[in-house]
Protein backbone atom coordinates (compact mmCIF):
# COMPACT_ATOMS: atom_id res chain seq x y z
CA UNK A 1 0.00 0.00 0.00
CA UNK A 2 1.26 3.50 -0.89
CA UNK A 3 0.31 6.88 0.51
CA UNK A 4 0.11 9.88 -1.80
CA UNK A 5 1.50 13.09 -0.37
CA UNK A 6 0.44 16.24 -2.19
CA UNK A 7 2.32 19.53 -1.94
CA UNK A 8 0.84 22.13 0.36
CA UNK A 9 -1.76 24.48 -1.07
CA UNK A 10 -0.15 27.65 -2.36
CA UNK A 11 -1.53 29.98 0.29
CA UNK A 12 0.23 32.91 1.92
CA UNK A 13 0.73 30.77 5.01
CA UNK A 14 2.34 27.99 2.97
CA UNK A 15 4.56 30.46 1.14
CA UNK A 16 5.75 32.03 4.40
CA UNK A 17 6.50 28.61 5.85
CA UNK A 18 8.63 27.89 2.79
CA UNK A 19 10.39 31.25 3.18
CA UNK A 20 11.47 30.22 6.67
CA UNK A 21 12.64 26.80 5.48
CA UNK A 22 14.55 28.29 2.54
CA UNK A 23 16.21 30.81 4.85
CA UNK A 24 17.21 28.04 7.25
CA UNK A 25 18.75 26.00 4.42
CA UNK A 26 20.79 28.97 3.29
CA UNK A 27 22.06 29.56 6.82
CA UNK A 28 22.83 25.87 7.32
CA UNK A 29 25.37 25.98 4.51
CA UNK A 30 27.61 27.87 6.97
CA UNK A 31 26.01 27.12 10.37
CA UNK A 32 24.92 24.07 12.31
CA UNK A 33 21.33 23.60 13.39
CA UNK A 34 22.34 24.16 17.02
CA UNK A 35 23.83 27.55 16.12
CA UNK A 36 20.72 28.91 14.40
CA UNK A 37 18.59 31.53 16.12
CA UNK A 38 15.04 32.57 15.35
CA UNK A 39 16.24 36.11 14.68
CA UNK A 40 18.76 34.90 12.11
CA UNK A 41 16.12 32.87 10.30
CA UNK A 42 13.45 35.59 10.22
CA UNK A 43 15.95 38.26 9.17
CA UNK A 44 17.19 36.04 6.36
CA UNK A 45 13.62 35.21 5.33
CA UNK A 46 12.61 38.88 5.38
CA UNK A 47 9.71 38.39 7.79
CA UNK A 48 8.84 39.89 11.16
CA UNK A 49 10.41 38.08 14.11
CA UNK A 50 7.06 37.25 15.71
CA UNK A 51 5.89 35.59 12.47
CA UNK A 52 8.09 32.61 13.25
CA UNK A 53 5.83 31.52 16.11
CA UNK A 54 2.85 31.23 13.78
CA UNK A 55 4.63 28.23 12.25
CA UNK A 56 7.07 26.74 14.73
CA UNK A 57 7.44 26.61 18.49
CA UNK A 58 11.21 26.91 18.28
CA UNK A 59 14.17 26.32 15.97
CA UNK A 60 14.12 22.60 16.78
CA UNK A 61 10.59 22.33 15.36
CA UNK A 62 11.67 24.05 12.14
CA UNK A 63 14.69 21.76 11.89
CA UNK A 64 12.42 18.72 12.34
CA UNK A 65 10.18 20.01 9.53
CA UNK A 66 13.25 20.48 7.35
CA UNK A 67 14.22 16.86 8.03
CA UNK A 68 10.78 15.72 6.87
CA UNK A 69 11.09 17.92 3.79
CA UNK A 70 14.45 16.31 3.00
CA UNK A 71 12.93 12.82 3.19
CA UNK A 72 9.91 13.72 1.08
CA UNK A 73 12.07 15.53 -1.46
CA UNK A 74 14.19 12.42 -1.91
CA UNK A 75 11.09 10.24 -2.21
CA UNK A 76 9.89 12.54 -5.01
CA UNK A 77 13.26 12.28 -6.76
CA UNK A 78 13.25 8.48 -6.86
CA UNK A 79 9.48 8.05 -7.32
CA UNK A 80 9.84 7.63 -11.07
CA UNK A 81 12.48 4.94 -10.60
CA UNK A 82 10.27 3.06 -8.14
CA UNK A 83 7.37 3.04 -10.58
CA UNK A 84 9.30 2.38 -13.80
CA UNK A 85 10.89 -0.98 -13.03
CA UNK A 86 9.01 -4.17 -12.23
CA UNK A 87 12.20 -6.07 -11.40
CA UNK A 88 13.08 -5.35 -7.74
CA UNK A 89 16.79 -5.99 -8.39
CA UNK A 90 16.84 -3.45 -11.21
CA UNK A 91 14.85 -1.02 -9.07
CA UNK A 92 17.27 -1.46 -6.16
CA UNK A 93 20.23 -0.79 -8.45
CA UNK A 94 18.72 2.37 -9.94
CA UNK A 95 17.51 3.82 -6.64
CA UNK A 96 20.81 3.10 -4.89
CA UNK A 97 22.87 4.65 -7.69
CA UNK A 98 20.65 7.73 -7.87
CA UNK A 99 20.64 8.19 -4.08
CA UNK A 100 24.43 8.07 -3.94
CA UNK A 101 24.78 10.32 -7.00
CA UNK A 102 22.69 13.02 -5.30
CA UNK A 103 25.03 13.13 -2.31
CA UNK A 104 28.16 12.98 -4.49
CA UNK A 105 27.05 15.63 -6.99
CA UNK A 106 25.27 18.08 -4.67
CA UNK A 107 27.43 18.76 -1.59
CA UNK A 108 24.64 20.76 0.02
CA UNK A 109 22.51 17.65 0.42
CA UNK A 110 25.39 15.79 2.02
CA UNK A 111 25.89 18.70 4.39
CA UNK A 112 22.23 18.69 5.40
CA UNK A 113 22.22 14.92 5.91
CA UNK A 114 25.52 14.53 7.76
CA UNK A 115 26.95 17.82 8.98
CA UNK A 116 24.41 20.24 10.42
CA UNK A 117 22.47 18.19 12.96
CA UNK A 118 19.18 17.58 11.14
CA UNK A 119 17.25 14.61 12.52
CA UNK A 120 17.82 11.73 10.08
CA UNK A 121 14.65 9.82 11.01
CA UNK A 122 12.35 11.07 8.25
CA UNK A 123 14.81 10.39 5.45
CA UNK A 124 15.98 7.09 6.92
CA UNK A 125 12.44 5.83 7.60
CA UNK A 126 11.37 6.38 4.01
CA UNK A 127 14.52 4.79 2.59
CA UNK A 128 14.47 1.81 4.95
CA UNK A 129 10.81 1.06 4.32
CA UNK A 130 11.23 1.34 0.54
CA UNK A 131 14.29 -0.90 0.75
CA UNK A 132 12.53 -3.47 2.91
CA UNK A 133 9.58 -3.63 0.50
CA UNK A 134 11.93 -4.12 -2.45
CA UNK A 135 13.94 -6.80 -0.65
CA UNK A 136 10.77 -8.65 0.36
CA UNK A 137 9.51 -8.54 -3.22
CA UNK A 138 12.88 -9.71 -4.48
CA UNK A 139 12.76 -12.67 -2.08
CA UNK A 140 9.24 -13.56 -3.22
CA UNK A 141 10.22 -13.44 -6.89
CA UNK A 142 13.46 -15.36 -6.34
CA UNK A 143 15.70 -12.42 -7.29
CA UNK A 144 17.28 -12.10 -3.85
CA UNK A 145 18.52 -14.87 -1.56
CA UNK A 146 18.08 -13.64 2.01
CA UNK A 147 17.88 -15.59 5.25
CA UNK A 148 16.71 -12.68 7.43
CA UNK A 149 14.84 -9.76 5.88
CA UNK A 150 15.14 -7.37 8.84
CA UNK A 151 18.83 -8.04 9.36
CA UNK A 152 19.56 -7.61 5.66
CA UNK A 153 17.57 -4.38 5.54
CA UNK A 154 19.64 -2.98 8.41
CA UNK A 155 22.94 -4.09 6.89
CA UNK A 156 22.21 -2.79 3.40
CA UNK A 157 20.73 0.52 4.57
CA UNK A 158 23.78 0.96 6.80
CA UNK A 159 26.09 0.23 3.88
CA UNK A 160 24.32 2.78 1.68
CA UNK A 161 24.52 5.40 4.44
CA UNK A 162 28.22 4.70 4.90
CA UNK A 163 28.86 4.97 1.17
CA UNK A 164 26.95 8.24 1.05
CA UNK A 165 29.02 9.64 3.90
CA UNK A 166 32.31 8.63 2.27
CA UNK A 167 31.19 10.14 -1.05
CA UNK A 168 30.27 13.36 0.72
CA UNK A 169 33.59 13.46 2.56
CA UNK A 170 35.52 12.81 -0.66
CA UNK A 171 36.91 9.51 0.65
CA UNK A 172 35.27 7.75 -2.30
CA UNK A 173 35.04 9.16 -5.85
CA UNK A 174 31.87 9.31 -7.93
CA UNK A 175 33.21 6.36 -9.95
CA UNK A 176 32.88 4.12 -6.86
CA UNK A 177 29.06 4.18 -6.99
CA UNK A 178 28.57 1.57 -9.70
CA UNK A 179 31.01 -1.03 -8.32
CA UNK A 180 29.61 -0.47 -4.82
CA UNK A 181 26.09 -1.09 -6.11
CA UNK A 182 27.35 -4.23 -7.83
CA UNK A 183 28.81 -5.53 -4.58
CA UNK A 184 25.54 -4.88 -2.76
CA UNK A 185 23.63 -6.81 -5.42
CA UNK A 186 26.04 -9.71 -5.01
CA UNK A 187 25.45 -9.58 -1.25
CA UNK A 188 21.71 -9.85 -1.97
CA UNK A 189 22.30 -13.05 -3.93
CA UNK A 190 22.75 -12.05 -7.56
CA UNK A 191 25.51 -13.77 -9.51
CA UNK A 192 28.52 -11.53 -10.26
CA UNK A 193 27.71 -11.18 -13.97
CA UNK A 194 24.09 -10.20 -13.33
CA UNK A 195 25.06 -7.87 -10.51
CA UNK A 196 27.64 -6.11 -12.67
CA UNK A 197 25.15 -5.70 -15.51
CA UNK A 198 22.64 -3.96 -13.23
CA UNK A 199 25.26 -2.02 -11.30
CA UNK A 200 26.81 -0.51 -14.41
CA UNK A 201 23.83 -0.29 -16.75
CA UNK A 202 23.88 3.00 -18.71
CA UNK A 203 20.67 4.83 -17.82
CA UNK A 204 19.41 8.42 -17.99
CA UNK A 205 19.34 9.43 -14.35
CA UNK A 206 16.90 12.11 -13.20
CA UNK A 207 18.42 15.53 -12.69
CA UNK A 208 19.99 16.00 -9.28
CA UNK A 209 17.49 18.04 -7.24
CA UNK A 210 18.48 21.59 -6.42
CA UNK A 211 18.67 23.40 -3.13
CA UNK A 212 16.93 25.08 -1.46
CA UNK A 213 14.00 22.69 -1.09
CA UNK A 214 10.46 23.86 -0.45
CA UNK A 215 7.19 22.09 0.22
CA UNK A 216 5.38 23.99 -2.52
CA UNK A 217 7.89 22.94 -5.16
CA UNK A 218 7.31 19.23 -4.56
CA UNK A 219 5.15 17.20 -6.93
CA UNK A 220 2.69 14.71 -5.40
CA UNK A 221 4.67 11.80 -3.94
CA UNK A 222 3.55 8.25 -3.30
CA UNK A 223 5.30 7.03 -0.16
CA UNK A 224 5.20 3.45 1.17
CA UNK A 225 2.51 3.07 3.82
CA UNK A 226 4.14 3.39 7.24
CA UNK A 227 6.61 6.10 6.25
CA UNK A 228 6.22 9.41 8.02
CA UNK A 229 5.55 12.24 5.55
Amino acid sequence: MLLEISPLRSSKRARTRDQLLVAAQSLLMTHTAAALSIRQITDHAGVVHATFYNYYQDVAALVADLGELLGTNHAATIAGLNQAFADPALRFAHVTRQTLRIVAKEPGFGRLIFDVGLPPDSLVSVLRLRLKLDLAEGMRLGRFSLSDLDLTTSMVSGAISGLALDLHRGILPLSAIDPATTRLLEFLGLDPTGAAALGHEPIPFPLTPALPMSWLALPPVRLPAGACP
